[in-house]
Protein backbone atom coordinates (compact mmCIF):
# COMPACT_ATOMS: atom_id res chain seq x y z
CA UNK A 1 0.00 0.00 0.00
CA UNK A 2 1.55 3.35 -0.96
CA UNK A 3 1.55 5.67 2.02
CA UNK A 4 0.73 9.51 1.66
CA UNK A 5 3.68 11.68 0.58
CA UNK A 6 4.09 12.75 4.08
CA UNK A 7 2.47 11.23 6.23
CA UNK A 8 -0.34 12.47 8.35
CA UNK A 9 1.01 16.34 7.08
CA UNK A 10 0.26 16.12 3.57
CA UNK A 11 -3.26 14.25 4.38
CA UNK A 12 -4.23 17.83 5.70
CA UNK A 13 -2.92 19.65 3.35
CA UNK A 14 -4.55 17.87 0.45
CA UNK A 15 -7.98 18.15 2.52
CA UNK A 16 -7.39 21.50 3.41
CA UNK A 17 -6.32 22.52 -0.18
CA UNK A 18 -8.48 20.29 -2.18
CA UNK A 19 -10.79 22.54 -3.98
CA UNK A 20 -8.06 25.25 -5.03
CA UNK A 21 -5.47 22.50 -6.47
CA UNK A 22 -8.30 21.32 -8.28
CA UNK A 23 -8.71 25.11 -9.49
CA UNK A 24 -5.16 25.03 -10.05
CA UNK A 25 -5.09 21.79 -11.96
CA UNK A 26 -8.17 22.81 -14.48
CA UNK A 27 -6.42 26.28 -14.81
CA UNK A 28 -3.65 24.62 -15.67
CA UNK A 29 -5.26 22.11 -18.23
CA UNK A 30 -7.06 25.38 -19.89
CA UNK A 31 -3.57 26.65 -20.39
CA UNK A 32 -4.35 29.53 -18.56
CA UNK A 33 -1.19 30.57 -17.28
CA UNK A 34 -2.00 34.25 -15.34
CA UNK A 35 -5.37 31.99 -13.68
CA UNK A 36 -2.72 29.09 -12.69
CA UNK A 37 -0.90 31.92 -11.22
CA UNK A 38 -3.77 33.22 -9.12
CA UNK A 39 -5.08 29.89 -8.14
CA UNK A 40 -1.58 28.61 -7.40
CA UNK A 41 -0.93 31.49 -5.08
CA UNK A 42 -4.27 31.56 -3.45
CA UNK A 43 -4.17 27.61 -2.80
CA UNK A 44 -0.28 28.29 -0.83
CA UNK A 45 -1.84 30.92 0.85
CA UNK A 46 -4.70 29.52 2.16
CA UNK A 47 -3.00 25.93 3.27
CA UNK A 48 -0.28 27.66 5.06
CA UNK A 49 -2.88 29.34 7.69
CA UNK A 50 -2.68 25.78 9.59
CA UNK A 51 0.31 24.89 11.35
CA UNK A 52 0.53 21.67 10.30
CA UNK A 53 0.02 22.60 6.17
CA UNK A 54 2.87 25.22 6.77
CA UNK A 55 4.79 22.32 8.06
CA UNK A 56 4.23 20.01 5.50
CA UNK A 57 4.80 22.12 2.70
CA UNK A 58 8.51 23.17 4.41
CA UNK A 59 8.74 19.21 4.07
CA UNK A 60 8.16 18.91 0.64
CA UNK A 61 10.54 21.94 -0.49
CA UNK A 62 13.50 19.89 -0.88
CA UNK A 63 14.43 15.62 -2.39
CA UNK A 64 16.24 15.43 0.96
CA UNK A 65 13.16 16.23 3.26
CA UNK A 66 10.89 14.18 1.04
CA UNK A 67 13.45 11.23 1.60
CA UNK A 68 13.50 12.07 4.99
CA UNK A 69 9.98 12.60 6.02
CA UNK A 70 8.58 9.63 4.30
CA UNK A 71 7.47 6.05 4.05
CA UNK A 72 10.13 4.18 1.86
CA UNK A 73 10.60 0.98 -0.83
CA UNK A 74 12.95 -0.79 -1.61
CA UNK A 75 10.76 -2.41 -4.60
CA UNK A 76 7.92 -0.44 -6.72
CA UNK A 77 4.56 -1.83 -7.92
CA UNK A 78 3.02 -1.50 -10.96
CA UNK A 79 0.82 1.47 -11.42
CA UNK A 80 2.22 3.26 -8.48
CA UNK A 81 4.24 6.68 -9.09
CA UNK A 82 7.66 7.04 -6.81
CA UNK A 83 10.34 9.98 -5.83
CA UNK A 84 13.49 8.10 -5.57
CA UNK A 85 17.31 9.85 -6.07
CA UNK A 86 18.73 8.65 -9.09
CA UNK A 87 22.85 8.94 -10.12
CA UNK A 88 22.64 7.50 -14.25
CA UNK A 89 25.41 5.31 -15.54
CA UNK A 90 25.93 7.22 -18.44
CA UNK A 91 26.35 10.63 -16.96
CA UNK A 92 29.38 11.57 -18.27
CA UNK A 93 27.44 11.78 -21.94
CA UNK A 94 24.46 12.97 -20.98
CA UNK A 95 23.34 16.76 -21.89
CA UNK A 96 21.05 16.53 -18.67
CA UNK A 97 19.19 14.20 -16.26
CA UNK A 98 16.84 14.32 -13.02
CA UNK A 99 18.32 13.28 -9.99
CA UNK A 100 15.23 13.47 -8.26
CA UNK A 101 12.72 11.58 -10.48
CA UNK A 102 9.13 11.06 -10.14
CA UNK A 103 8.05 8.70 -12.00
CA UNK A 104 5.30 6.08 -12.84
CA UNK A 105 6.95 3.09 -13.90
CA UNK A 106 5.62 0.99 -16.93
CA UNK A 107 8.06 -2.07 -17.54
CA UNK A 108 10.54 -4.11 -15.26
CA UNK A 109 13.83 -5.21 -16.31
CA UNK A 110 16.39 -7.73 -14.44
CA UNK A 111 18.58 -4.44 -14.20
CA UNK A 112 15.87 -1.99 -13.48
CA UNK A 113 12.68 -0.19 -15.06
CA UNK A 114 11.46 1.95 -17.88
CA UNK A 115 9.25 4.70 -16.39
CA UNK A 116 7.89 8.54 -17.34
CA UNK A 117 8.98 11.14 -15.51
CA UNK A 118 7.14 13.92 -15.15
CA UNK A 119 9.65 16.34 -13.95
CA UNK A 120 10.29 16.81 -17.98
CA UNK A 121 7.53 18.29 -18.58
CA UNK A 122 6.03 22.05 -17.82
CA UNK A 123 3.70 22.41 -15.06
CA UNK A 124 0.97 22.70 -17.24
CA UNK A 125 1.92 19.57 -19.74
CA UNK A 126 2.38 17.28 -16.58
CA UNK A 127 -0.92 17.64 -15.81
CA UNK A 128 -2.42 17.06 -19.22
CA UNK A 129 -0.49 13.95 -19.47
CA UNK A 130 -1.62 12.49 -16.05
CA UNK A 131 -5.12 13.00 -16.87
CA UNK A 132 -4.74 11.36 -20.50
CA UNK A 133 -2.61 8.14 -18.08
CA UNK A 134 -5.76 7.96 -15.74
CA UNK A 135 -7.37 6.08 -19.15
CA UNK A 136 -5.34 3.16 -17.81
CA UNK A 137 -6.31 3.69 -14.74
CA UNK A 138 -8.56 0.72 -13.01
CA UNK A 139 -10.38 2.97 -11.27
CA UNK A 140 -11.04 6.69 -10.64
CA UNK A 141 -11.14 6.31 -6.47
CA UNK A 142 -8.02 7.87 -6.29
CA UNK A 143 -7.10 5.65 -3.29
CA UNK A 144 -4.72 2.88 -2.37
CA UNK A 145 -6.39 0.61 -5.13
CA UNK A 146 -5.92 3.00 -7.83
CA UNK A 147 -3.34 1.85 -10.35
CA UNK A 148 -2.21 3.09 -14.00
CA UNK A 149 -1.88 0.01 -15.64
CA UNK A 150 0.25 0.25 -19.20
CA UNK A 151 2.98 -0.74 -21.18
CA UNK A 152 5.34 1.02 -23.14
CA UNK A 153 3.32 -0.48 -26.02
CA UNK A 154 0.04 0.78 -24.86
CA UNK A 155 1.37 4.12 -25.74
CA UNK A 156 1.97 3.38 -29.52
CA UNK A 157 3.75 5.94 -31.61
CA UNK A 158 2.59 8.59 -28.85
CA UNK A 159 0.74 10.23 -31.48
CA UNK A 160 -1.90 9.93 -28.64
CA UNK A 161 0.26 10.71 -25.96
CA UNK A 162 3.10 12.64 -26.99
CA UNK A 163 3.54 14.56 -23.55
CA UNK A 164 5.39 11.12 -21.97
CA UNK A 165 8.00 10.65 -25.50
CA UNK A 166 10.78 12.67 -23.74
CA UNK A 167 9.83 11.48 -20.34
CA UNK A 168 10.12 8.03 -21.02
CA UNK A 169 13.43 6.84 -19.47
CA UNK A 170 15.28 3.87 -18.10
CA UNK A 171 16.11 3.41 -14.82
CA UNK A 172 19.07 1.02 -13.34
CA UNK A 173 19.11 -0.41 -10.02
CA UNK A 174 22.19 -0.02 -9.31
CA UNK A 175 22.82 3.64 -9.80
CA UNK A 176 19.44 4.13 -7.21
CA UNK A 177 20.42 6.40 -4.79
CA UNK A 178 17.93 6.07 -2.20
CA UNK A 179 15.02 3.94 -1.19
CA UNK A 180 12.15 4.88 -3.37
CA UNK A 181 9.41 7.11 -1.66
CA UNK A 182 5.27 5.74 -2.86
CA UNK A 183 3.11 8.68 -3.47
CA UNK A 184 -0.24 7.70 -2.84
CA UNK A 185 -3.04 8.18 -5.98
CA UNK A 186 -4.76 11.26 -3.72
CA UNK A 187 -1.30 12.66 -3.74
CA UNK A 188 -0.99 12.39 -7.48
CA UNK A 189 -2.01 15.80 -8.37
CA UNK A 190 0.00 17.34 -5.51
CA UNK A 191 2.83 16.00 -6.32
CA UNK A 192 3.19 17.26 -9.87
CA UNK A 193 3.25 20.38 -8.78
CA UNK A 194 5.88 19.83 -6.04
CA UNK A 195 9.69 22.40 -6.71
CA UNK A 196 11.92 19.46 -6.61
CA UNK A 197 12.97 18.35 -9.91
CA UNK A 198 16.84 18.59 -9.60
CA UNK A 199 18.25 18.53 -13.10
CA UNK A 200 21.54 18.11 -13.67
CA UNK A 201 23.63 19.77 -17.23
CA UNK A 202 20.88 22.33 -18.29
CA UNK A 203 18.18 24.62 -16.00
CA UNK A 204 15.17 23.10 -15.70
CA UNK A 205 13.56 25.60 -17.89
CA UNK A 206 15.34 24.94 -20.99
CA UNK A 207 14.42 20.87 -20.59
CA UNK A 208 11.19 21.98 -20.55
CA UNK A 209 11.77 23.95 -23.41
CA UNK A 210 13.65 21.11 -25.16
CA UNK A 211 10.77 18.30 -24.19
CA UNK A 212 8.10 20.66 -25.96
CA UNK A 213 10.30 20.48 -28.84
CA UNK A 214 10.36 17.01 -29.08
CA UNK A 215 6.50 16.77 -27.96
CA UNK A 216 5.99 18.87 -31.17
CA UNK A 217 8.40 16.75 -33.29
CA UNK A 218 5.50 13.21 -32.89
CA UNK A 219 4.22 13.15 -36.03
CA UNK A 220 0.47 13.20 -35.70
Amino acid sequence: MAAPLIGAAITVVTTVGRTLLNAVTNAVRSGTQQVLQKASTKWFNKIVKTKLAKYALKQMRTPGQILAQSERTTFWEAGGMYFFAYDPKHKKTLPYYDMFPLVLPIERYADGFLGINFHYLYLKDRAILLDQLMAFANNKELDETTKIKLSYQSLGNFTKYRRARPCIHRYLDQHMRSPMVPVGAEDWGTALFLPVERFKGMDKTHVWAESRSIMQNVHL
